[in-house]
């Protein structure tokens, strides 16, 4: 008996989607763990017998009885999704399907589609979703899989030497301008360094472009102080899509693996677990978010630091992933 993971390739090296399912299977194969590659591509160009085809290539490693833990969505549409969910049915091994995204939640034009994935989710012996709030909108929806768990944090691995973070009244925010625009147009006091392409600024705001950088390069950088800022794509958290509420950003766990302090929204989905372990700050506006930065003292601000640094330490050994995934596997096999 064995247990697989599948993983995702093809898309562009930025790709969170993309980041997320190497970082899990990179921590699931030194668990043991055996890899079933996904490669992200156009189905339609595939008859079903190529694609049923290509699915056996994949699943040829797999074995009568195994353990498939399944890492959902493949972004090559819910026809790719049923089709390798039937094959590992007929092998009757156990499926464990691992929520990283829900495309009818994250796309509200995409809704009507939500009962077809609720309908694969049933199909697992097992569900991993990444919070509280996602299982209990999953279940509302009409999930009936008994053996829910939660996921909560993304983990960061990484084989680096970052800096010791120094004192700096100042937030960085790692994301594209282009889906969060109104932060271009920042206008508060306190500095924001932004990870994304250059875009226009009106000659009031108080803002740097950093551009894109590497996963490595960004955790160094934000390793030298300051704090890293989550938010939306809406200035006013009552326009908040309720996906924000339901998911975990890997922006926060990308600061906090670099170890720094964050500030994130109210409704953010692990918003309590970085209140409760003394993270950062839960704001509820971006003004609130400034006035924070303007009073924080160095004091206060390394004894952030010291909590961060225990919690980064978690990440960066990917404890978050081999915990839930561990316990997956003793879920389904006992």
């Amino acid at each position: 008996m064995k247990v697989n993971i599948t993983n995702l390739y093809g898309m562009s090296g930025q790709s969170t989607a993309l980041i997320a399912q190497n970082d899990v299977t990179k921590l699931a194969k030194q668990l043991g763990f055996n890899e079933l590659s996904f490669y992200f591509y156009d189905i339609y160009s595939d008859s079903q017998s190529e694609l049923n085809t290509r699915l056996d290539g994949i699943m040829a490693s797999v074995a009568y009885g195994d353990v498939v833990i399944y890492q959902t969505p493949t972004w090559n549409g819910r026809e790719f999704d049923q089709n390798f969910i039937s094959k590992v049915k007929v092998l009757q091994a156990k499926l464990i399907t691992f929520i990283h995204d829900i495309p009818p939640l994250m796309f509200p034009s995409n809704y009507y589609l939500m009962p077809e994935y609720i309908a694969m989710y049933n199909q697992s012996d097992l569900v991993i979703v990444p919070s509280e709030q996602m299982r209990d909108k999953l279940l509302a929806e009409g999930l009936t899989v008994n053996k829910i768990l939660i996921q909560h944090m993304w983990d960061h691995p990484y084989d680096l030497y970052l800096h010791q973070p120094q004192f700096a009244r100042k937030l960085f925010f790692a994301g594209s301008v282009e889906r969060f625009p109104h932060l271009s147009n920042w206008s508060y006091s306190t500095p924001l360094e932004i990870f994304s392409p250059v875009q226009e600024t009106g000659p009031e705001t108080n803002v740097t472009y950093r551009g894109w950088l590497s996963q490595p390069e960004l955790l160094l950088e934000l390793s030298k102080g300051g704090l890293g800022l989550v938010w939306g794509v809406e200035e006013d958290p009552a326009d908040e899509p309720e996906y924000y509420s339901l998911n975990i950003s890997h922006k926060s766990a990308t600061y906090l693996a670099a170890g720094i302090p964050v500030i994130v929204p109210s409704y953010l989905s692990n918003a309590n677990l970085i209140r409760e372990r003394g993270l950062g700050f839960v704001v509820d506006s971006l003004e609130e978010a400034n006035r924070i930065v303007e009073n924080l003292t160095e004091e206060e601000y390394q004894a952030i630091l010291e909590r961060v640094r225990k919690f980064s330490f978690l990440l960066k050994e990917g404890y978050f992933s081999k915990k839930v995934l561990l316990d997956a596997v003793m879920e389904v096999l006992t």
